[in-house]
């Protein structure tokens, strides 16, 4: 079976990989940046590009197509926040606007459950699963899990946005940029919607950014 990964910085591929591997299935990982994308020995992977016709249809066509498909759209992704690991690392302080802007951070192995769940049984062809973790979070709480989770401590300290601007720049173009400072304004001092599909498939809660932050405390020390 294929996976076609969009986003999550090859975390999400490597978590769905381990997954299905785990139950005998074979498996060849799809990426926008193949090469960027970590998995074990012995599994293929191929460039495919949603926004580019000569790789794969473009997601409409999917739809209409005889192929079965199941969409997973996760929210914010927690393996974003790992843009702060070099400044903690060096200096223990990220330097951010909107402290209070939330988000509904999606944990890579909440996403790889679902995403496995979808591919080794019946029920999902056609289906279109949201993700989102299972609870909204401020920004100054996410730097809060990864001080408790790497035992030091981390401070947030407030920034104007066009001086994170010039920050954002090292990690996309100036579209990307606007959006983000755009979602992030917009999410200041309102909580992210919450969404209950990880529950309603699993079972279970699905995993928190303090969690995640555990999970990753290595990388922010």
């Amino acid at each position: 079976m294929t996976i076609l990964v969009t986003g999550g910085r090859g975390h999400v591929a490597r978590s769905v990989v381990d997954g299905l591997l785990a139950t005998g299935a074979r498996v060849r990982v799809a990426s926008r940046s193949p090469e960027r994308v970590v998995v074990p020995a012995g599994v293929e992977t191929v460039r495919a590009d949603l926004a580019d016709p000569r790789t794969l249809p473009a997601e409409e066509a999917l739809r209409h197509s005889r192929l079965a498909w199941t969409f997973l759209r996760p929210g914010a992704f927690a393996t974003n926040t790992l843009q702060w690991a070099p400044a903690i690392r060096a200096s223990g302080t990220v330097r951010a606007p909107y402290p209070q802007a939330h988000a509904a951070s999606v944990h890579e192995d909440h996403i790889a459950d679902v995403a496995v769940l979808a591919l080794t049984r019946d029920g999902h062809q056609g289906l279109t699963h949201p993700l989102t973790g299972p609870a909204s979070v401020t920004q100054q709480e996410q730097i809060d899990c990864l001080a408790a989770a790497t035992g030091r401590k981390i401070r947030l300290a407030e920034i104007g946005t066009e001086e994170y601007r010039a920050t954002l720049r090292q990690w996309g173009d100036e579209e990307m940029v606007d959006t983000l400072l755009t979602h992030l304004a917009e999410a200041d001092n309102r909580p992210a919607a919450v969404c209950s599909t990880y529950r309603d498939l699993t079972g279970g809660p699905g995993r928190s950014y303090a969690q995640w932050a555990l999970d990753h405390a290595a990388d922010f020390r």
